[in-house]
């Protein structure tokens, strides 16, 4: 009696198909196909890429800047940060990037100079701006 339940268990195992990460039996291409013969890839060529609007990248860029000076001056953003990362990455795809770069520091440097000069004029603002910032 014994004899047969070990019997059926080894045979219960040996049914098991081979175990995958999701629980699905697969068996391979070759031995599914008839013949053994490899299929095929067909690869299309990419669609060529829209071109952008007219004045996309100057909105884009009024958009930019004031979401940079907005930064800059602490201020809430208008846009959506999804919304300024994707037209960033839609610039450079389109081969924007190096005049996007040049825009982008001049205003960061506009703004540092601007800072410096009101420092200058008034060098006991630099503590007042520096507690006013770290008590936030």
């Amino acid at each position: 009696m014994a004899e047969d339940t070990r019997q059926d268990k080894r045979a219960s195992f040996s049914a098991i198909p081979e175990h995958n990460t999701n629980g699905m039996a697969r068996t391979s291409a070759v031995a599914s196909s008839k013949s053994g013969a490899s299929k095929k890839l067909v690869i299309k060529n990419f669609k060529d890429r829209p071109k952008l609007a007219e004045n996309y990248t100057e909105d884009t860029w009024l958009k930019l800047r004031d979401a940079v000076g907005a930064i800059q001056n602490s201020t809430s953003i208008k846009y959506n940060l999804e919304e300024l990362y994707q037209a960033v990455e839609n610039l450079c795809s389109y081969k924007v990037s190096p005049t996007l770069y040049k825009q982008l520091r001049q205003v960061c440097e506009d703004h540092v100079q601007a800072q410096i000069q009101q420092f200058r004029e008034y060098p006991f603002f630099v503590n007042t701006c520096v507690n006013i910032f770290w008590n936030k």
